[in-house]
C-alpha cells in the first residue's frame, strides 16, 4: 500500500452540481436611427426651428405684455426687452431639450444607456450567485 492512499479522506457529501443559466442570445435591437427615409441633421434642424420659433416668439411677446400691463414697466425699457428675451430663451431651451431627448440620436443614447444598465444588473446578479456558490462550498 502506498503512503498517499492510506491518508485519503473521502468527502462528506456529493460535490455540488453547477447549473448553467440560459441567457438571452441577443440584446434588443436599438431603435431605427432615422425616422424619415431621407431626413438628415439639417432637415431636423430646420424642422425644429419651424416648430419652436413661433412658440418662443409668442411667449416672449406675452411675457413682455404681462410686464407692461401687470407691472407697469415702460414699453421701451431694458427690463421689457430682457423679460421678452428671457421668455423666448426659456421656451426655446425647454423645446431644445425635449427635441434632443425624443430625436433619433436621443432615443439611441437612451437605448445604449439602458442596455448598459441591464448588463450591469445581470453581471451583479451573476457575481452574487457565484459568491453564494463559493460560500456554500466552504461550509
Amino acid at each position: 500500500m502506498r503512503r498517499h492512499e492510506s491518508n485519503f479522506v473521502a468527502p462528506l457529501r456529493e460535490p455540488r452540481r453547477v447549473e448553467i443559466v440560459e441567457v438571452e442570445r441577443e440584446l434588443p435591437a436599438p431603435p431605427s436611427p432615422v425616422l424619415l427615409p431621407h431626413a438628415g441633421y439639417e432637415d431636423r434642424a430646420r424642422g425644429f426651428t419651424l416648430a419652436t420659433m413661433p412658440l418662443a416668439v409668442v411667449v416672449g411677446l406675452v411675457v413682455a405684455l404681462v410686464a407692461i400691463v401687470g407691472w407697469q414697466v415702460p414699453i421701451a425699457s431694458l427690463v421689457t426687452l430682457l423679460l421678452a428675451l428671457a421668455g423666448f430663451a426659456l421656451v426655446w431651451l425647454a423645446a431644445y431639450v425635449v427635441h434632443l431627448l425624443v430625436s433619433p440620436d436621443g432615443s439611441l443614447f437612451f437605448h445604449v444607456l439602458l442596455t448598459h444598465g441591464y448588463l450591469r444588473r445581470e453581471q451583479r446578479e451573476r457575481h452574487e450567485r457565484l459568491k453564494r456558490m463559493i460560500e456554500d462550498e466552504r461550509e
